[in-house]
């Protein structure tokens, strides 16, 4: 599965940033391109859920960090077609995130799997 939510870029290059490892670290360890790292911090390239355990494990992050964002995350975008789409969906993952993250520890299992199922059938359309 790919996975590709606004934001998550943003949270890519956190946890490496905050482990000290250059792309060209991380590149290396997980077998990708650096450039293929630098796409994934900027958002540009989906990243596939084998490649972001890769990186969680590299990074000591749970899968769910990832895909829960938190304010500020969200970096403006400018100058493209779809903004007020883009700003749309951002707002709904953003209150989507907030949802998951504050449900109780034992559904939150549950709840990436459906997660999961409703990116897999978004990306199948």
């Amino acid at each position: 599965m790919k996975i590709n939510i606004q934001g998550l870029g943003g949270r890519l290059q956190r946890a490496r940033k905050g482990t000290g490892l250059s792309q060209e670290a991380v590149a290396t360890k997980i077998g990708v391109s650096w450039m293929t790292v630098h796409r994934w911090e900027r958002s540009q390239r989906s990243i596939s859920d084998e490649n972001l355990d890769r990186l969680c494990d590299l990074y000591d992050r749970p899968f769910r960090w990832f895909l829960t964002l938190e304010d500020g995350d969200l970096a403006e975008e400018t100058g493209t077609a779809g903004e007020a789409s883009r700003t749309s969906q951002s707002a709904a993952a953003n209150r989507l995130s907030h949802k998951i993250s504050d449900a109780p520890e034992s559904q939150r299992p549950m709840i990436e799997k459906v997660v999961e199922n409703l990116l897999d059938a978004l990306q199948s359309r």
